[in-house]
């Protein structure tokens, strides 16, 4: 798999500079305690980071560079010998070098320099104690008394360049920007809270007084606006192009159609579209599955398309909308489309106790099979299609995202898979309707229409009530039913308010008693006394400050048992593809990333961990398939944790691949006999050589 390293830029460079502060403070702390073994530890520790990263990278100079100076080091700790002050300064020297080759790589460059080859040359005088130089800045030394006033200000300016570069980007946790989301989201309420006394007074005010609550008012109002402006403009601190994952996408997917010899057109175009970081890092896995699905599924061979009067060359388009706060994306072929009675006669086979209600389903009935666990129309397993992800991972991740997924097809013509998905997970627009005198969110990418209908239009039908909603008969239920509460008085009102859901293709409609307002909220996570009860999706909050439930519709709905699928809860457990998960353990953050990307693209489960104290820790909480980890790691490396995990029962059957920047036979012989299934060099990664040992040691 062929990863555009640009994606891992910023990356590299943030961790790169921290590699360096980190270095230079030691070589400060070393001066002092020139024999401190540790030191020197950390010190080869970091330069193997750097080393590894540069190689993933392919900043060649770099790599060679710290290669050479981590030998001078190496050699230090063999001969134990102290770290001179010569060799701090050389470590220094270097160091403010590879600072300003890492701000040329920020400023487009390609990470060579000029001074490549001599400070090969005096690192190497280094190794063998011959006099070398310590200091490779370019600068020259011409006098002050020979330069005008500007020059000696640009001489300034170049000084201070030394020591602060003028990046243009700065690193920032997601985290820290949801806790200023929130601070700010309390405010809001506060200002809210404030605006609504206000009003309250003002009518109640005499004329003197109204013209100063009137000025207040408009005051809080102004206040208020800038507040939600501030907020938009902290939100998109976290949202990222969606083109990052185009390409990548674009490049597998068509290495994977000439595997299979169709002749098939892609048609994924850049999209300047931003989208929050969380969703974008979770879209690969879902849009290679829909493609890989039309690859196999929907494009038919040559010979079919001549038959059926199609051009030769099949087409499969991946599209990229926004509307309002909410991204669209299409996956579309000009395949054969869904052949409904195929999916009838399937889940006939697979679910016979059902026989009544699948022979009588209709087609949005039907369609809801396909997301079902291990179902598939082909009774045939090929390279693409026996993956181990279906269209129910797809679904599941999907309402993970608060994403929504609507099929259109039409036989011997084409298929379109619509993702709805929120631009970012920090706000979403929802409708507030209450029941019976409780107020709830249902989030408006599931709403598919708002009525008031009089009751004498329901039509009864053996199991319940029902509309006509243009043509199609939906099913109605009473909201109270699902929160299992009592049944409430009769209302006297002819008239009800209708909430029109829709959710894979499929329609209900709820009574409520009264439709709120419409508004777009900062959604909370479900407090933990309630993070087990699956109806909620999270919590907003009112002016009040009381708690207002989001309804998990999806979930809503299967308690309504629309989507038959989900009743069958037992054949959908011994049915359930194996969806292996990895743990990827590396004190790069730059490879942590890359390796994800690599092996979630194969549609693993991939979690990471900094070192291996930290991987025994995720090891405690989770159970993994496999582990990939880096050998040289602070705290714990790669040895210890594989010894651990060898002498531990429940963990000493887990497949490990160790990672080497470099190959070196007593490396791998301690891997070996330490009972390591697998030794990569990093650099093979490109060569996909990560990924086939791990389908090796999976059997995938």
């Amino acid at each position: 798999m062929n990863l555009d390293k640009n994606l891992f830029k910023a990356d590299y460079i943030a961790e790169s500079r921290e590699i360096l502060d980190s270095l230079d403070d030691i070589a400060i702390e070393a001066t002092k305690e020139k024999r401190n073994s540790d030191y020197l530890n950390e010190i080869l520790r970091l330069l193997h980071t750097l080393k590894g990263s540069s190689r993933m990278m392919e900043y060649v100079q770099i790599e060679k560079v710290v290669n050479h100076l981590e030998t001078v080091f190496k050699n230090i700790q063999s001969n134990q010998t102290e770290i001179s002050n010569r060799i701090i300064q050389l470590l220094m020297g270097v160091n403010a070098l590879i600072h300003k080759v890492i701000d040329s790589i920020e400023d487009g460059a390609d990470g060579t320099f000029e001074q490549y080859e001599e400070v090969l040359k005096n690192i190497d005088r280094a190794m063998e104690d011959e006099e070398f130089k310590t200091d490779f800045s370019s600068k020259t030394e011409d006098s002050k008394s020979e330069k005008n006033e500007q020059k000696e200000e640009d001489e300034i300016d170049e000084e201070n360049s030394e020591f602060f570069h003028d990046s243009q980007t700065i690193k920032i946790q997601v985290s820290e920007i949801e806790s200023i989301l929130q601070s700010l989201d309390k405010l809001i309420m506060r200002q809210i809270k404030l605006k609504n006394e206000i009003e309250f007074l003002k009518a109640k005010s005499d004329a003197s007084e109204f013209q100063s609550f009137q000025e207040l008012s408009e005051n809080i109002s102004v206040l208020e606006n800038q507040s939600v402006d501030i907020q938009k403009n902290i939100i998109a601190l976290r949202m990222l192009p969606f083109d990052m994952i185009l390409r990548p996408i674009k490049r597998s997917i068509v290495a994977e159609a000439l595997k299979t010899g169709k002749n098939i057109d892609f048609d994924i175009p850049q999209s300047d579209i931003t989208i929050d970081k969380f969703i974008l890092e979770k879209l690969p896995a879902i849009l290679i599955h829909l493609v890989r699905n039309s690859i196999d599924h929907g494009i038919e061979t040559t010979e079919e398309r001549v038959k059926l009067g199609k051009p030769e060359k099949g087409t499969i388009s991946v599209s990229v909308s926004q509307v309002s706060n909410r991204i669209f994306v299409n996956v579309k072929d000009d395949g054969h489309g869904i052949d409904y009675e195929k999916i009838r006669e399937k889940a006939l086979r697979l679910f016979p106790e059902r026989e009544a209600e699948i022979l009588s389903a209709d087609e949005p009935e039907l369609l809801q099979y396909i997301f079902a666990s291990g179902f598939s129309t082909k009774d045939t397993q090929t390279e693409l299609s026996g993956r181990g992800i279906g269209l129910d991972v797809v679904r599941t991740e999907m309402d993970k995202l608060k994403g929504k997924i609507t099929v259109y097809s039409e036989l011997n013509k084409e298929t379109n898979f619509e993702l709805s998905l929120p631009a970012s997970l920090a706000t979403q627009d929802g409708l507030f309707v209450s029941v019976s005198d409780n107020s709830y969110l249902i989030l408006s990418h599931y709403i598919k229409e708002i009525l008031t209908i009089k009751k004498d239009d329901f039509l009864q039908l053996q199991h319940g009530p029902v509309i006509n909603l243009h043509n199609e008969l939906v099913p109605v239920f009473d909201f109270d039913i699902i929160n299992q509460k009592s049944k409430k008085q009769a209302n006297i009102k002819n008239e009800v308010s209708i909430v029109i859901l829709e959710y894979l293709n499929r329609k209900i409609a709820i009574i409520v008693d009264k439709i709120l307002h419409y508004g777009t909220v900062v959604i909370k996570p479900v407090p933990p006394l309630l993070k087990d009860f699956n109806a909620l999706q999270g919590v907003v909050f009112d002016e009040n400050y009381r708690i207002i439930p989001v309804l998990n519709i999806p979930d809503t709905i299967r308690r309504f048992k629309v989507v038959n699928v989900y009743d069958i809860k037992n054949l959908e457990v011994r049915k359930r593809p194996k969806i292996h998960s990895v743990l990827v353990v590396d004190d790069s953050h730059t490879t942590r990333h890359i390796e994800q990307i690599i092996l979630e693209a194969e549609n693993y489960n991939v979690s990471t961990a900094v070192d291996g104290i930290d991987a025994l820790e995720k090891m405690k909480q989770f159970k993994f398939d496999l582990v990939v980890t880096d050998v040289k790691m602070p705290r714990m490396d790669g040895f210890v944790l594989l010894h651990n995990m060898r002498h531990k029962d429940e963990l000493k059957n887990i497949p490990v691949i160790m990672v080497s920047s470099v190959f070196e036979s007593d490396t791998l012989d301690k891997a070996k006999n330490l009972g390591a299934q697998g030794y990569i060099v990093k650099s093979d990664f490109e060569r996909e050589s990560l990924t086939a040992k791990v389908k090796e040691l999976l059997h995938d």
